[in-house]
């Protein structure tokens, strides 16, 4: 299944971004040092996750008038884009959108590479540069 992350802002500063990708390392350290040891002494199957990260313009969606029950839903193109990045994630790697990136401070953007990906693997475009959409994969600190 999926969990969204979805962090407010109405433009893309350095700051979100860089909260974004320390969000994601935090989720990964959580697991690592916080939950799968629990897991293993128990003699359970240890927890992986696949995280995606992109920004744009979304668009929230409340399902009923009951502000406790109604289920809520996020929509839109980087929505998509996020769970697409995803899906070429590995387990326990993050990843990230040209957007994303492209705001992350220096001395977070450092710790990404750009994927070189068959146009079989990912061919999507950017919605405004019409261009294939660059992805980003975390490779550690």
């Amino acid at each position: 299944d999926a969990v969204i992350g979805y962090f407010v802002a109405e433009n893309l500063s350095a700051s979100v971004a860089d909260r974004a990708v320390t969000c994601a390392e935090s989720m990964l350290k959580i697991l690592k040092i916080g939950i799968n040891p629990i897991l293993k002494n128990n003699n359970l199957p240890e927890l992986k996750i696949k995280i995606g990260i992109d920004y744009g313009e979304n668009t929230i969606v409340r399902y009923g008038d009951d502000l406790q029950e109604s289920h809520v839903d996020i929509l839109g193109p980087s929505v998509s884009m996020a769970a697409k990045i995803q899906n070429l994630a590995q387990p326990d790697q993050i990843m990230v959108g040209g957007d994303i990136y492209s705001k992350l401070h220096n001395s977070i953007q450092e710790y990404f590479t750009r994927l070189k990906l068959d146009k079989s693997e990912w061919n999507y475009k950017s919605t405004t540069t019409k261009k294939v959409y660059p992805v980003y994969t975390y490779i550690g600190k």
